[in-house]
């Protein structure tokens, strides 16, 4: 019975860890309940190995022919603080001494060692075990696209077309803007509320809901530089799924927090990989005239100093003959061999004169992890794999190449033009970097809607969508963000399990051994060390001249008095045992007086 407390609480926390149980919104006063009952099960796993170890002592004490060292006797009452017991030569003088019973000796001397260890561990161990802990913990069970326990369900897609991140698009690409948006639609306006952004202090990241394509389940985030801006944006058809996903079966996580990942299965299959999104980085330059038919800008994205002549530029050439805000592509990929996606280049008539700004556009795809976190909100968030800084600075990277049939694509409608609006919009702006944001929004906003049939569904013109081997998977996984009991929380919970199953693979060793004995264990009298010592003291001498055994009780023993002398002229010191009658002697001698 002594060892069944301390074994049933520790399979008792197995079977949580087991079963992954999880507690939400537990009190304070729960949580510090907990560390009074990690305390108990210390106590009882103390409880537990001291019995453990007084069996082995009271077997050799039992054995005429074993007999147990003097200084292993007192090792199974240091358990609660074994270390200066571990330290002592009361421990390792008789486990290294040779004998007619090394054996005995040397395997209850490592015994009491590691009985000691593990009783100097049970305090922090159990406390480690019996302690949920809060983080965000995966849900086995989530399956988003099951709709039959759910009353509002909203439909998730789990087979899309085997995606593939294009990077080469023409003007038969898409996705165009004339497809998407009402001819009456006036570019300036989505201008005028994407700007609204850019009011107060400026930020190294800021976030924009521009889309032209009714895409509102994520902003355009925006790293902004001194020089130049990225914005990235996760795929729409991605941020769709997850908006739904994350509103299916959210029931089981009311009151506490949420997290819905998505991750794409190629072909179907995997653990998941992370999604790409489009990362698109502008840089623009302007020169505030023709110097000898000649206009220079220095790019830091590219290290290198552009030259344009009229002569040679038909794009600078057609600029410097208007007199309204207008573009033009000078193609410099082509004609300088520039490592860049796109380029505009914009004429614009400030007070002073002519004015032409040079935008290079580089774009590419980034790994990134995707999720949104509920209930606070439900727009898509993102971390990439790689710094926005490594990304761009990276010349090895796999660029888009954009030509300029695609770019008026995904600008041109009804004899208007989102290029021509920029250049209208950012002619007076007093904002340095107005040519560099407005681009970023609206070529990511383009880029995004890759894989998305809505809106593009040129991507996937080539796909067969009956082709079920050749599609891609969506895999969600929804987290919450509460105390639970899992093995996967640290390495301190499987150290801690490791040192409680081994206290109880003693215990069951013990129980074992006691049942096969012919001399079953039900412990002794000589449970504590006082017994201990009583004991010592009334036994007989080798010549049997000690009486002292013929008490009927061993409690009649402890009332002897116990006085310290010293033997002879040696000066040995001896512990010798006489009636109670101290105290009598002392009143006799008061009544006297």
């Amino acid at each position: 019975m002594m060892h069944l407390p301390a074994v049933t609480i520790t399979l008792t926390l197995l079977s949580l860890y087991i079963a992954k149980i999880r507690w939400d919104n537990p009190s304070s006063e729960s949580l510090n309940a907990l560390q009074f009952a990690a305390k108990a099960h210390e106590v009882a796993i103390l409880m537990s190995l001291g019995d453990i170890l007084l069996y082995r002592i009271c077997y050799g004490l039992s054995r005429q022919d074993v007999g147990v060292p003097l200084g292993f006797l007192s090792s199974a009452f240091y358990l609660s603080a074994p270390l200066r017991y571990l330290i002592s030569r009361q421990l390792w003088s008789p486990t290294f001494r040779s004998g007619n019973n090394t054996k005995y000796q040397r395997v209850t001397g490592v015994m009491v060692v590691f009985v000691s260890i593990l009783c100097m561990g049970a305090s922090p161990l159990s406390a480690i075990a019996m302690i949920p802990r809060l983080d965000w913990w995966k849900d086995d069970m989530f399956n988003p696209f099951d709709n039959d326990n759910s009353k509002d369900y909203r439909p998730v897609i789990k087979l899309i077309p085997a995606v593939e991140y294009r990077t080469r698009f023409d003007g038969k690409s898409g996705p165009f803007i004339s497809n998407n948006v009402p001819a009456s639609f006036d570019p300036q306006e989505r201008l005028i509320n994407a700007a609204i952004v850019e009011i107060g202090p400026k930020a190294e990241f800021a976030n924009c809901s521009y889309t032209n394509y009714e895409d509102d389940y994520a902003p355009i985030s925006l790293k902004v530089g001194p020089k130049l801006i990225s914005g990235t944006h996760p795929l729409s058809h991605v941020a769709l799924g997850l908006k739904n996903a994350s509103m299916n079966d959210f029931g089981e996580a009311s009151g506490i927090r949420w997290l819905t990942a998505s991750h794409q299965q190629a072909l179907g299959s995997g653990s998941g990989i992370a999604w790409k999104q489009p990362l698109v980085t502008v840089e623009c330059k302007f020169s505030s005239g023709i110097d000898d038919y000649t206009v220079g800008y220095s790019f830091a994205s590219l290290n290198k100093t552009v030259r344009l002549s009229v002569n040679s530029s038909t794009a600078l050439a057609e600029l410097s003959d208007r007199s309204a805000a207008d573009y033009r592509h000078p193609n410099l990929r082509t004609s300088k061999g520039l490592p860049i996606s796109a380029d505009i280049l914009f004429g614009t008539t400030e007070g002073w004169g002519a004015e032409y700004t040079l935008c290079v556009i580089l774009a590419s795809w980034s790994e990134a992890d995707t999720w949104i976190e509920s209930p606070f909100s439900y727009n898509s968030l993102f971390k990439l794999k790689r710094p926005i800084s490594n990304i761009t600075e990276d010349s090895h990277r796999d660029l888009i190449h954009m030509d300029n049939k695609w770019m008026e694509g995904i600008s041109s409608f009804s004899n208007k033009s989102f290029l021509t609006s920029i250049a209208d919009w950012c002619e007076d702006r007093d904002n340095t970097l107005c040519f560099e944001t407005m681009l970023t929004f609206h070529i990511t906003d383009a880029l995004a809607q890759a894989g998305n049939n809505n809106t593009w569904p040129e991507y996937f013109s080539d796909a067969k969508q009956s082709d079920t081997a050749a599609q891609d998977a969506i895999r969600y996984t929804r987290y919450y963000y509460t105390h639970a009991y899992r093995f996967g929380s640290s390495r301190g919970i499987l150290l801690a399990f490791t040192f409680l199953l081994l206290h109880v693979l003693m215990v069951l060793v013990h129980l074992v051994e006691n049942i096969l004995s012919k001399d079953a264990w039900h412990g002794c009298d000589w449970d504590n060390f006082g017994d201990m010592l009583v004991l010592a003291l009334a036994s007989k001498l080798p010549d049997g001249t000690s009486d002292l055994t013929q008490q009927s009780s061993k409690f009649e023993l402890w009332r002897k008095i116990a006085t310290v002398a010293r033997d002879g002229d040696e000066g040995h010191c001896q512990i010798r045992l006489g009636e109670a009658k101290g105290y009598q002697r002392a009143n006799e001698e008061e009544v006297g007086a």
